[in-house]
């Protein structure tokens, strides 16, 4: 076997090993495999077999995983644990916050003599941001049943439900954070301040992911349509913008230039958010796809993958499994890097069409086919409209996040100015609002997806992948 192969193979089995061990008893199963593991080596050694000493190895490699699982958030719950029960009053910084409708959702580092991190469910004021000095008194608790997998893809096995705020000192974060931040809050603004409330809020989730301004309804019409993502900052997301921009670089640009240009783009998109975890990890794998398409070999990019999703892992094992964000953006990249290319052989026989709907269609196409499953199972239902929404939304989705850069861009200098690119943008919000308003009522179908299910599913698709390889190979052999 080669060494990328090793490699390879080597992450799936310690990613697999995280996957499983919250539902596993690792205290008694690892001894066990270990054990097991230590004896097909030892038969490997003696009788010199190569695949025995491989399946000794990757069974190691998965305990390893589901071991640094457990470790490290055996860690996690040890630095909150003395506080959960009590009333107390701790002095926290700031590290990130969600505005909600009528409530604020931040999680904070706590301050000497403690250590660890808390969520804080906040009153809408006063208002607070990264970096902020905190003194906090209410109740610390462990989250609610119907909460804790949501806290637990950050790993926050603590609460606070509405304490007293007081701030101490404000901006006493890193200041390179806090600099991205204001940036982030400055381009909301500019955003208010050039365009009507519904259109702001879009022009808002769509380029920053901000969505504490939709309402209720303009979210259940997301949701109904299969346009969440375009405010998700999903890898998925972030990849369709990228190969739009490296579509119109490359008319003006030679191919590597246009290229770098592009990953210049996404680091800038990454800036403007904020630069938040959930954001990298979405930026890196929309640099995958782009990767892939520049260097024109998919099968190549097994690796890279592999090695982008564990390094992610290795920082917050959690997110493998409870993160719902990184799961789609994940299985997405593998529909669009290794599905898309046999759904193009049947969808662009012809000309890209009108607004390159075909494009669309098969991005969108190999995507959902990954994300189904897994929409099923967490969120339970499955838009019926999606393809068609998506189809007719995502030609201007490029056109106005460019436009949302221009106006963020201008806004810092001079925020009358930018509402001159802002009569463009408009007009594109208006017609992706009438889209997800249109596609919006009508409501999508659920069913149970189970475990084994989800699993049977992928391997139906996994199969159908081999099968046309292993044909075209045959082909390929046969000319």
């Amino acid at each position: 076997m080669h060494l990328h192969e090793s490699v390879f193979f080597g992450i799936v089995f310690f990613l697999l090993g995280i996957f499983f061990a919250p539902a596993m008893n690792l205290s008694g199963m690892s001894a066990s495999v270990v054990v097991i593991a230590g004896s097909l080596g030892w038969i490997a050694y003696k009788k010199g077999s190569v695949r025995l000493g491989w399946l000794a190895t990757l069974a190691l490699m998965g305990i390893l995983g589901g071991l640094y699982w457990t470790g490290y958030n055996v860690h996690q719950q040890d630095q909150i644990a003395p506080l959960i029960g009590t009333q107390a009053a701790i002095r926290a910084h700031v590290i990130e916050v969600r505005k909600m409708e009528n409530s604020q959702r931040l999680i904070v580092r706590l301050d000497e003599p403690h250590t660890g991190r808390l969520s804080v469910v906040a009153r809408a004021y006063p208002t607070v941001a990264y970096g902020d000095a905190l003194v906090l008194t209410g109740n610390i608790q462990r989250p609610k049943e119907d909460s804790w997998r949501f806290l637990l893809k950050d790993a926050l096995f603590a609460t606070m439900q509405f304490p007293e705020v007081d701030r101490v000192k404000r901006n006493d974060g890193n200041p390179i954070v806090t600099r991205l931040f204001a940036i982030r809050r400055s381009a909301v603004e500019t955003y208010k301040r050039t365009l009507p409330a519904d259109e702001a809020a879009l022009l808002a989730g769509i380029t920053l992911g901000e969505r504490a301004e939709f309402d209720w309804e303009f979210r259940e019409n997301m949701a109904n349509s299969g346009t969440t993502h375009l405010v998700a900052l999903s890898g998925y997301n972030i990849s369709v913008v990228a190969e739009a921009i490296l579509l119109a670089c490359g008319l003006l640009l030679r191919r590597t230039a246009a290229f770098y240009a592009t990953l210049g783009a996404v680091v800038g998109f990454v800036v403007m958010a904020g630069a938040e975890a959930s954001v990298v990890r979405a930026a890196i794998m929309g640099s995958i796809v782009l990767l892939a398409t520049h260097i024109g070999r998919t099968h190549s990019m097994r690796n890279a993958i592999a090695i982008s999703a564990c390094a992610m892992v290795l920082y917050n094992p959690n997110v493998l499994r409870y993160d719902l964000g990184f799961q789609l953006s994940f299985v997405a990249l593998i529909g669009i890097i290794y599905v898309k290319p046999y759904l193009d052989a049947y969808i662009k026989r012809k000309k890209s069409g009108v607004l390159n709907w075909r494009e669309n269609l098969s991005g969108t196409l190999s995507a959902q086919l990954m994300v189904f499953p897994i929409l099923m199972q967490s969120i339970g239902s499955f838009s019926l409209v999606s393809l068609a929404s998506n189809i007719v939304i995502l030609s201007f989705i490029p056109v106005t996040m460019g436009l949302g850069f221009l106006i963020a861009a201008i806004g810092f200098v001079a925020v009358p100015l930018a509402t001159i690119p802002a009569w463009g943008v408009s007009v594109l919000l208006q017609y992706e609002i009438g889209v997800i308003e249109l596609f919006g009522a009508y409501k999508g179908f659920a069913m149970p997806m189970t475990g084994v299910l989800l699993l049977f599913y992928y391997a139906v698709v996994g199969g159908i992948l081999l099968y046309l390889r292993h044909r075209k190979t045959q082909i390929l052999g046969d000319a």
